[in-house]
């Protein structure tokens, strides 16, 4: 398999596998920012701003 090792395999997969996962973790954040504010937006044209 490309003239690797299984151990190299191992470690190269793992360094993907940890880029996939911080990719995916800046696009949910940004997603969850997202809806958050619509989310705040919608809430305060319905209930009004909150009191402090």
């Amino acid at each position: 398999m490309f003239g690797l090792s299984g151990s190299e395999v191992l470690f190269y997969g793992g360094i993907a596998v940890m880029a996939g996962t911080a990719i995916l973790a800046v696009v949910s954040l940004a997603v969850l920012i997202g809806t958050g504010r619509r989310l705040k937006r919608k809430l305060e044209k319905e209930y009004g701003k909150p009191r402090r």
